[in-house]
């Protein structure tokens, strides 16, 4: 990350999103709500980036607290670095969240082009979307289209919906991975973990059920 999208973080971007009650950690800047930690992480490009022209994107976190502490997981902004809660649940482009315009930002002092401004706007709107995520149920549409943190956070929830008996849920995503795995015959570890969830908590999933 160079030094012009440092300077925004820390001039522009950090005073904004002090007065919403964010933490600056890293490249990153966390809120914790009841039992939710927010999250709006800067991400540099080392693409489209050289000397006196730098591109940046927006990525969102969200994290429910209380499954975390449920399956015995540390969870708060204190006690965890912003890197294993940026990929333990719901992680994408700000994009994904809302219907942005801007896709990526970028700081030209050759060209005198900067949107930062924009920006800015774009995570008071990310900052406002997310105080309509309070608990966990409002989470479940956007863990399913959090594709690139889903090894992190089914483990988790799977658990948490086995404790809690939401099988419906549960079977879900064990069928799925039941059919994947038969389908490329083999056997995961992740399916080998489900079936031990099955056998501890005495259910018998669906798919099973269904085929005998």
């Amino acid at each position: 990350m160079g030094v012009l999208i440092k300077d925004f973080l820390s001039h522009k971007l950090r005073p904004v999103l002090k007065q919403r009650g964010y933490v600056k950690k890293g490249n990153s800047f966390l809120r914790e709500n009841g039992e939710m930690i927010y999250i709006i992480n800067i991400q540099g490009s080392s693409l489209f980036s050289w000397e006196g022209k730098e591109t940046f994107y927006v990525n969102v976190g969200i994290v429910s607290t209380s499954v975390e502490r449920a399956v015995g997981h540390v969870c708060s902004i204190k006690e965890t670095s912003p890197s294993n809660l940026l990929f333990s649940q719901v992680f994408f482009r700000a994009q994904d969240l809302l219907p942005l315009e801007n896709h990526e930002y970028t700081i030209d002092v050759i060209d005198n082009f900067d949107n930062t401004d924009k920006c800015l706007e774009d995570i008071i709107q990310v900052d406002e979307r997310f105080n309509q995520i309070k608990c966990v149920e409002d989470l479940y549409d956007l863990l399913f289209k959090s594709l690139g943190s889903q090894s992190r956070w089914k483990p988790t929830y799977m658990r948490y919906w086995a404790m809690t008996g939401d099988w419906q849920r549960f079977d879900r995503i064990y069928e799925e991975t039941s059919h994947f795995c038969k389908a490329n015959r083999i056997e995961t570890s992740f399916m080998k973990e489900l079936e031990s969830l099955c056998h501890e908590y005495g259910h018998k999933p669906v798919a099973i059920s269904n085929a005998g």
